[in-house]
């Protein structure tokens, strides 16, 4: 009698440890994939995170580190770091509606029609929309190891006349924040709600519940019903999350436009 609470004891240790372990690995799976970047206590151990997550070279790192010893270099770090996870999020987000869009979804289907194309379509476009954000991120590591650009100084000959390469150089530096608010606004957030919509719409598994044995294909409608809806509210988060982005990327460009020298 007393060895029966004893391997009930060690029943539950052993599948508490083998949860532990699918948990851990899972875990250590979704941050390989989402590819975050942890802010460090430090500029300096955020460049060690950095160089977990991207190769550095020496002279990349000590590009960095002699960047971050002014404020503005502890500005442009922090701002190319939050620009670089966006874009890995994006990217996997985009890379998982596009596997839903090809196993769980169904649109054609559900208004009983034949488009084989419709699903391979909307595969393909979140396929492409993920590789725009992989793109995205590459620019901005790039950006980040070349630094902020110096100006050239604002008026010449004595500050007697205006120095049109200043000004130039101002709004070259506005590209980018306007092609971040386009990309958030135009691209990314009608995307999100485009998956929205049409994983509401057609969530489906790629085989029809009803067509597999019972009480599998009962598990596999309430598991995939269960998995649209997660993803559809998903989106839309996103979705108003982007909107969100794009508005503080305007901000940032009229910030930058506030430099000219008019």
């Amino acid at each position: 009698m007393a060895s029966e609470p004893e391997n009930f004891i060690g029943t539950v240790t052993s599948h508490y440890a083998a949860a532990r372990g699918v948990l851990s690995r899972a875990s250590a799976f979704l941050a390989k994939v989402t590819f975050k970047i942890p802010k460090g206590g430090s500029p300096g151990e955020t460049i060690v995170e950095l160089g977990k997550k991207w190769p550095l070279s020496e002279e990349e790192r000590l590009t960095l580190h002699i960047l971050v010893q002014t404020k503005p270099g502890v500005a442009f770090l922090d701002e190319k770091i939050q620009g670089i996870n966006r874009a890995a999020f994006h990217r996997s987000a985009f890379a998982l509606n596009a596997l839903a869009q090809l196993f769980f979804v169904d649109v054609a289907a559900q208004l009983y029609l034949s488009l084989p194309a419709l699903k391979l379509a909307l595969f393909a476009a979140n396929l492409l929309v993920a590789l725009t954000a992989h793109g995205e991120m590459r620019a901005l590591f790039k950006a980040l190891i070349a630094g902020p650009n110096a100006l050239p100084p604002k008026r010449r000959f004595f500050g007697l006349f205006p120095n049109p390469e200043y000004n130039r150089a101002v709004k070259k530096h506005s590209k980018h924040y306007a092609r971040s608010a386009w990309k958030e606004k135009s691209l990314y957030r009608p995307a999100y709600f485009i998956d929205a919509a049409t994983i509401f719409l057609g969530g489906q598994f790629i085989l029809p519940p009803e067509k597999i044995i019972f009480p599998f294909g009962f598990i596999i409608g309430k598991v995939t019903g269960l998995f649209t809806t997660l993803l559809t509210m998903f989106d839309i988060w996103r979705g108003v999350r982007a909107g969100e982005d794009a508005r503080v990327a305007r901000e940032r460009e009229i910030a930058v436009y506030r430099d000219l020298d008019i």
